[in-house]
C-alpha cells in the first residue's frame, strides 16, 4: 500500500517483497500440481512438481541432500501423498537430472507401447480369421505409430501390404504411406510446411524456398523436406538443384516409391539417363505393383528398347527365393558399404512382401524350411567382403529371428495356426475367454520343431 515515492526511496525492499512473493507463487503452484498428480495420478505431474522443487537437478550431492529434505518438508507425518514416489524422482547420482531420468523412463515407455502396438496390428493382417474392418483399423494404427514415432517397422509393414490379394486393404496401405511420408511428427513443422503450401499458391516461390531450407536446416534426417523443396526448385527452372534434393530424399527415405518415380521421369527427360531411370521404375514398380506410371515408362523404352524387361512377370517359385531377395542383387550397390543402414531398410521391405505372398500360398513347412534356408545361408556375412559386413549382419540377423517365428506358426500341411488371433480374443473377451486343454495342445506342438531344432 506504499505510494510511488515511498517504494522509489527503498527499491531494495521492494526488490527483496517481489523475490518472497515468487517464491510463495512458486511454492503454491507446486503444491498445486503436487494435489493434481495425487488425484489424477499422472506421471507428467509428479514430473513437474519434481522440476519445480529442485531446478534442473541436483549437480553435487550437498545438492540432492536439500533437495530431498525440501521434499520431505513437504509432507507431514500421516499425510497420504505420494511422499515415496516424490523421493524416487529425485535424482540418484551427482550430475543427473530428474527431468531427464524422467524423459528417458518416458521415451522407453513409448518405444514398449509403439512395439507393442505394431506386433498386434501385424498379427491383425496377416491373420486369415479377421475381418477387413479390423484390418483396415489395423492399417491405421500402423499409420498412427509411422507418424508419430517415425517408426520404420510400422512403414515396412505397410509396405508388405501394398501386395496383398485384397485391393481395398491395398489401396489402404497406399494411402497410408502417402500420408506417413507427407508429415512430420512435430506439429511445428508441418505448420510451416502449410504455410509454405500457402505461398506456393500465392506464386512466392522464393518465400516458400526460405522456408523448406529452415526446416531442412532443423531437420536434416527428414526426407520429405528435400522432396518438397525439390518441388520448388523444379517450378524455378532449377534443375540441378530439383536432381540433388531427390536424390536426398530418397537417401533418407529410401522406399519412397513416389520420389523414385519424380526422379525417374526427371533422369529420362532432363539428363537423358535412361538407365538409372529404368532402375528406378522398375523399383517403384516392385514395391508397388498398382502404380500408375505406364505412360512413363512406355515412353522410356521407345527411346531406348534395349532396358525393356521381358513381358512374362516372375512367378512365384518353390525352388528358391526370388532374385531380388539373394545378396548378388544388394551388395554391388553403393548403399550396401556407404549407407548399410537405408540399404537394409530397402532389402527389409523386399522381405516384407515376399514374407506375405509365402502365408498366403500356405506352402508346405517343408518347402517354407527350404526357402528360409537358403536365404539365411546366402546372406552369411563370412561369405561376404569385410566393407560388406554391416549390411550383411542386419539382413542375416533379421532373417533368422523371422524364420524362427514364421516356422513355428505353420503346420505340417501348410496351413497357419490362430493361436495369436485366439489369445487376442480371449483377452477382449470374445468367444475364445479362456484356455482349453486343445489349444495348450497347440501351442506345445507348435513348439516340438523349434525345440527338435
Amino acid at each position: 500500500r506504499q505510494g510511488p515515492r515511498e517504494r522509489s526511496r527503498r527499491p531494495h525492499t521492494a526488490g527483496l517483497r517481489s523475490a518472497a512473493l515468487g517464491l510463495c507463487l512458486s511454492t503454491l503452484g507446486a503444491a498445486a500440481v503436487l494435489r493434481g498428480a495425487h488425484e489424477a495420478g499422472t506421471f507428467a505431474a509428479r514430473l513437474r512438481w519434481s522440476g519445480a522443487v529442485h531446478g534442473i537437478g541436483a549437480s553435487t550431492p550437498s545438492q540432492a541432500s536439500s533437495a530431498q529434505l525440501v521434499a520431505r518438508r513437504a509432507f507431514q507425518p500421516g499425510s497420504d501423498r505420494p511422499f515415496q514416489n516424490v523421493l524416487n524422482q529425485q535424482p540418484s547420482e551427482a550430475g543427473r537430472s530428474s527431468l531427464e531420468d524422467g524423459y528417458e523412463e518416458l521415451c522407453t515407455r513409448w518405444n514398449r507401447e509403439e512395439a507393442e502396438c505394431v506386433d498386434k496390428s501385424k498379427r491383425t493382417l496377416q491373420s486369415g480369421q479377421t475381418t477387413r474392418e479390423a484390418k483396415i483399423k489395423a492399417i491405421d494404427e500402423l499409420e498412427y505409430w509411422a507418424i508419430r514415432r517415425g517408426g520404420y517397422d510400422a512403414e515396412i509393414i505397410l509396405i508388405g501390404t501394398l501386395k496383398s490379394a485384397d485391393r481395398q486393404l491395398a489401396g489402404q496401405a497406399h494411402i497410408a504411406l502417402k500420408k506417413t511420408w507427407a508429415n512430420h511428427f512435430n506439429v511445428w513443422v508441418n505448420n510451416k510446411i502449410g504455410y509454405a503450401a500457402a505461398l506456393e499458391k500465392q506464386g512466392k516461390w522464393e518465400e516458400a524456398m526460405k522456408i523448406y531450407d529452415g526446416v531442412i536446416f532443423e531437420n536434416s534426417l527428414w526426407g520429405e523436406g528435400y522432396h518438397l523443396r525439390a518441388k520448388a526448385r523444379n517450378r524455378l527452372k532449377d534443375t540441378n538443384g530439383t536432381i540433388s534434393d531427390l536424390w536426398k530424399a530418397l537417401e533418407y527415405c529410401p522406399n519412397n516409391y513416389l520420389v523414385m518415380t519424380e526422379l525417374a521421369i526427371l533422369l529420362m527427360d532432363k539428363l537423358q539417363d535412361y538407365e538409372t531411370a529404368a532402375s528406378l521404375f522398375q523399383n517403384a514398380k516392385d514395391l508397388c505393383p498398382f502404380l500408375p506410371m505406364g505412360a512413363f515408362s512406355d515412353i522410356l523404352y521407345k527411346k531406348a528398347p534395349h532396358l525393356k524387361p521381358p513381358d512374362e512377370a516372375p512367378e512365384f517359385s518353390t525352388e528358391s527365393p526370388p532374385r531380388r531377395l539373394m545378396p548378388e542383387f544388394w551388395i554391388s550397390r553403393m548403399e550396401a558399404t556407404e549407407r548399410p543402414n537405408q540399404a537394409f531398410l530397402r532389402v527389409g521391405a523386399e522381405l516384407e512382401q515376399w514374407f506375405s505372398e509365402v502365408r498366403d500360398r500356405d506352402l508346405p513347412r517343408a518347402t517354407q524350411r527350404k526357402l528360409w534356408s537358403m536365404l539365411v545361408i546366402a546372406w552369411d556375412p563370412d561369405k561376404h567382403e569385410r566393407n560388406l559386413r554391416s549390411f550383411t549382419t542386419q539382413v542375416h540377423e533379421a532373417i533368422k529371428s523371422r524364420r524362427e517365428r514364421e516356422l513355428g506358426r505353420v503346420k505340417e500341411d501348410g496351413s497357419t495356426m490362430e493361436t495369436e488371433y485366439q489369445e487376442e480374443e480371449s483377452a477382449d473377451g470374445g468367444p475364445s475367454s479362456g484356455t482349453s486343454v486343445e489349444s495348450v495342445g497347440v501351442l506345445v506342438k507348435a513348439q516340438l520343431p523349434r525345440l527338435a531344432e
